[in-house]
């Protein structure tokens, strides 16, 4: 798991707590950035506790 910053992990952090209070896994949206659109997308997988460190990986 790589990030660009902690701005972005922050980020990240806050919509998923944003959309796990809307009892959501899933979000989509588009987005401009830099004079150019994108689709943007969430998916919330939960994983075992166990398996962390297999998702941890750089």
């Amino acid at each position: 798991m790589t990030f660009v910053s902690n701005t972005v992990e922050t980020g990240l952090t806050r919509l998923t707590e944003a959309l796990l209070a809307k009892q959501a896994h899933y979000a989509d949206t588009v987005v401009c950035a830099q004079g150019k659109f994108y689709r943007a997308e969430v998916r919330l997988e939960p994983i075992d506790p166990e398996a962390l460190a297999e998702h941890m990986v750089d």
